[in-house]
């Protein structure tokens, strides 16, 4: 989702800083912040010191996200992408290591999320990303076989979980089974 439909990275920065401050006593730094982007929020609890659970950091997360709202980007191939997919009859997840909470409001917001079949969160499996548990997931969900299926992301997250998965990946401006430039270039790379 994040960094592949929309491009919350500095709306994150803002809130994971702002967790810092509240959970620990000091706001978590760019510095400490930008290798771990996009690495879930069991990961941040540890990495960060938080002192809180999983479950406390992701209310706060859900929360406070809003208030930095404004720093999120929205794709403008995503939306025309997705038809495209819908289109050739074949099902679309999301696969995010954002919580429960937080994901359908943001794809909301980017008027993306009446074009999944399922949106997959951290909260919802054992494991985030890079552990496969999302790709799993979604994969039950939509009924699909790994063999059958492409995951477009641009993390070494996503790519790690869809390895792991077993399934086919397309790294957006990362090396990949295939690597793309731009989203739009997706759908020359699916059946």
């Amino acid at each position: 989702m994040d960094g592949v439909l929309l491009k919350s990275e500095e709306a994150w920065a803002h809130v994971v800083a702002a967790a810092g401050e509240h959970f620990r006593g000091s706001p978590v730094t760019r510095e400490e912040f930008a290798p771990t982007f996009g690495q879930g929020t069991k990961a941040d609890t540890e990495v960060f010191r938080l002192g809180c659970t999983t479950e406390e950091l992701d209310r706060f997360y859900t929360e406070h996200f809003p208030r930095y709202s404004e720093h999120v980007w929205v794709n403008p191939e995503a939306r025309p992408l997705l038809e495209a997919l819908g289109q050739r009859g074949l099902r679309r997840a999301v696969v995010t290591n954002t919580a429960s909470t937080l994901a359908p409001s943001l794809l909301g917001a980017a008027h993306l999320a009446e074009l999944f079949e399922c949106v997959a969160c951290a909260n919802l499996v054992p494991r985030s990303k890079p552990a496969p548990d999302l790709v799993l997931y979604a994969l039950e969900k939509l009924g699909v076989a790994a063999s059958e299926a492409v995951m477009i992301g641009d993390s070494r997250y996503d790519r790690g979980a869809a390895t792991a998965a077993g399934v086919r990946f397309v790294g957006l401006g990362l090396d990949g089974d295939v690597r793309v430039e731009r989203l739009g270039e997706l759908l020359g790379h699916v059946r």
